[in-house]
């Protein structure tokens, strides 16, 4: 389908640098740390926390056991989508840092201007279908039907196959160098409407204040003590951050089938990122890190918060991640000289996608496709 585009305006907006939105969307690559990189007005109110067991034995970092068969998942590298089944498409060269499939579309994320960014539309043959204005990267729902979107007037979009709705505006003005609204994640659909299945699109703000929009006015956010909504699940489980300081982050899991409900878990151990398809896992980040990318990368039990999986690589960092289809990590990480796509289980056992590829630390010849 084409997306109707409004007229870009001029908005008094700074994105903030890569790292705050990269939290949620799986890539770190800006050499920022995780609390220093987010205001620090992004900060609730201490809450009393139900920490990962401390029974469980620790996990240690696995080790690659050798190559993994790529069917089945979708990437980027190096400007050629590889499709989940085999295929490849050589796409227009731009420096798209986030995509997802929609309809069995691919939608790509690419700088655009100083401020805002633009998406591109693909369909499988690599045909371009249409480009629309965003302030950052475009979220699919869990089922790839529905997409949202903050548009660069404000307007939070959903579109769905043969039609498109906005359920809200936000205001991009922010003071100093805070970043605009973005979207973090849609549930519902595919059809947005009020009348229909209706929508609920997740915004995480520059201020800390996320917000919540769906498609029968109700804007009121369900878990108001967050300050950024780390991902949001079809079956209604968020991660979440809810402190941020120079020490690091804490943040956790709560259920919103069950309103009022406490978290699941709580942790200042981890920062809770991806939720898995099966919403059984957790991606864990490191609660603090600087530098170009992260050192570790972790699977956490959704129920518990403990630890079941841990990658770190000897003398590098991981700077994105993003869980395939089949329950997966997938990962692009540096060892110094090279980069590598990466697939780690559950159970933490971790195998390579492909070739090396020769590069830079800054290169980043990969875009990884998030579910």
């Amino acid at each position: 389908m084409t997306i109707k585009r409004h007229p870009r305006i001029a908005v008094a907006a700074v994105i903030a640098p890569l790292a705050f939105l990269a939290v949620a969307c799986g890539d770190d690559g800006d050499g920022t740390s995780s609390a220093a990189s987010d205001p620090a007005t992004s900060s609730s109110e201490p809450t009393e926390t139900t920490s990962p067991s401390d029974t469980t034995e620790t996990t240690e970092p696995s080790e690659p056991t050798g190559t993994a068969d790529p069917t089945g998942l979708d990437y980027v590298v190096d400007g050629v989508w590889h499709q989940a089944d085999g295929g490849t498409v050589d796409l227009p060269d731009k420096d798209y840092y986030s995509a997802v499939i929609w309809n069995d579309q691919l939608v790509a994320t690419r700088p655009d201007g100083e401020v805002f960014a633009a998406a591109d539309v693909f369909a499988a043959d690599g045909s371009l279908v249409d480009t629309f204005d965003t302030t950052y990267t475009v979220a699919v729902n869990e089922a790839g039907t529905t997409i949202a979107w903050v548009d660069t007037e404000g307007v939070v979009m959903t579109a769905w196959d043969g039609d498109e709705v906005s359920i809200g505006t936000v205001d991009l003005s922010a003071p100093g160098e805070t970043i605009a609204y973005s979207v973090a994640a849609v549930t519902g659909g595919p059809n947005c409407h009020e009348d229909v299945d209706g929508c609920q699109v997740f915004l995480n703000s520059g201020l800390g204040e996320p917000e919540t929009f769906d498609s029968h006015g109700v804007n009121d956010n369900p878990v108001p003590f967050v300050v950024e909504f780390s991902d949001v699940s079809g079956d209604n489980l968020v991660s979440y951050v809810d402190k941020i300081e120079d020490a690091g982050s804490c943040g956790g899991l709560v259920d919103l089938k069950d309103p009022g409900s406490e978290p699941l878990w709580e942790t200042c151990e981890f920062e809770a990122a991806q939720i898995s398809p099966d919403g059984k896992h957790v991606i864990g980040l490191p609660s603090y890190y600087d530098g170009l990318g992260i050192p570790t990368l972790s699977v956490l039990d959704a129920r518990t918060g403990n630890p079941t999986g841990q990658y770190s690589p000897e003398g590098g960092f991981i700077s994105q991640w993003a869980w395939s289809t089949d329950g997966q990590v997938v990962f692009e990480t540096y060892d110094g000289a090279n980069w590598h796509l990466m697939a780690m289980a559950a159970d933490g056992s971790v195998t390579e996608i492909g070739e090396p590829i020769a590069g830079e630390d800054v290169d980043h010849p990969f875009t990884l496709i998030q579910h």
